[in-house]
């Protein structure tokens, strides 16, 4: 098999999920020798890249390769217009795929079930098309399962100011028997982004989109404060990629929380049981998934209890990029920086944000590829 003697090769990944976007191989830490296997493919005309440099794709040979190995992948009949929605939503797509990769998170694309395997992304457009169309019009990008939790994924930009709530939210619902035979699988929605600034100038702009209240359609701005599951935020780079690399463990927050202080930290503040318990007297909150709603409820409660001070904890990236700007005002927050000591102490010498394909060079030997 094509790079890894499994079910995915960056040459199959193309094929199957068709404009593969550019910029997140380039830029992703833990996927850079992903953009240097991309280049090695296409020296040898397995894989082309856009005039406008904006995605890869299979070439006509590498399409050939693909049914030689008996890998059933596709052309498009045409290549899209580089400005056009379908483009752009296939890169949205293409982007949070390859975050979720660099997060150590496999790629889906051929089967609902293959939610039962965690940790897992399952890309929206897999469900639609022919007889089988389960998504009917929804315009989520996929689903993911991970960490114990069902995750339904939406990409927030200008472009995408929000989404048909009801009907999205309960494709999520729909699929709980396949998360989890028992039907509780925690379920949650996360918003990806360019930014987590982006995202949530998104979540608290105050004048409604054309769409809004349209034929079911609610802005991200409006539905944000009613939702009735958790909302986390993630923005597609290296900070996120941590951040999901660390939610796919399991009871991540208590490892962390353990691991940073000891013994002073108590799993359980009576007084704030949203809260990740408390170090000396003082609630903390372990924000790394970016729940945002939770960490506005647990300060305010605090402050409401004269709580002398509030622990946050979260990534360099997250704090610096929205968080330390969002703490709510007069709330007595002290930032605390997660750094890889703690995450070492917390899931292991080997824990880093990485994909979970072997990281080892194609190499060209006698007109095939081997690992």
């Amino acid at each position: 098999m094509l790079y890894d003697r499994r079910d995915f090769g960056l040459l199959r990944l193309a094929g199957t999920y068709q404009w593969l976007p550019l910029a997140p191989l380039r830029t992703l830490s833990s996927l850079k020798h992903l953009y240097r296997e991309a280049e090695l493919l296409s020296a040898l005309g397995l894989l082309s890249f856009s005039r406008s440099n904006q995605y890869l794709m299979p070439s006509p040979e590498g399409y050939q390769f693909l049914a030689s190995m008996e890998i059933d992948c596709h052309a498009p009949t045409k290549r899209p217009y580089a400005k056009s929605s379908a483009l752009r939503r296939r890169l949205e797509v293409g982007t949070v795929l390859l975050t979720c990769l660099g997060a150590g998170i496999e790629p889906a694309y051929d089967n609902v079930d293959r939610l039962k395997r965690q940790p897992v992304f399952l890309p929206a457009f897999a469900l639609r098309g022919g007889d089988g169309n389960l998504m009917n019009a929804a315009s989520c990008v996929g689903f993911g399962h991970w960490g114990n939790h069902a995750y339904l994924l939406q990409y927030v930009s200008r472009q995408n100011p929000g989404f048909f709530m009801n009907n999205e939210l309960s494709h999520l619902y729909n699929l709980a028997s396949v998360f989890s035979e028992r039907l509780d699988t925690p379920q949650a929605l996360l918003l990806a982004g360019e930014s987590y600034r982006s995202i949530y100038e998104m979540l608290s702009n105050q004048t409604p989109s054309g769409r809004n209240g349209k034929k079911g359609f609610t802005d991200y701005s409006q539905a944000y404060p009613r939702l009735g599951i958790p909302v986390s935020l993630v923005s597609c780079d290296d900070t996120g990629a941590m951040q999901l690399a660390i939610m796919r463990q399991m009871d991540y927050r208590t490892r962390i929380a353990q691991a940073a202080f000891g013994a002073r930290w108590k799993p359980e503040d009576d007084r704030l049981p949203e809260a990740d318990g408390h170090v000396d007297g003082n609630p903390l909150v372990i924000a790394v998934d970016m729940d945002l709603r939770r960490l506005e409820r647990v300060c305010r409660d605090a402050c409401q209890q004269g709580r002398r001070e509030i622990l946050v904890a979260a990534l360099e990236g997250q704090m610096s990029g929205l968080l330390l700007d969002q703490f709510p005002r007069r709330a007595p927050v002290r930032a605390l920086r997660i750094n890889t000591h703690v995450l070492t102490a917390a899931f292991g010498e080997n824990f880093s944000a990485g994909d979970p394909w072997p990281n080892e060079p194609l190499r060209w030997k006698g007109g095939l590829i081997h690992v």
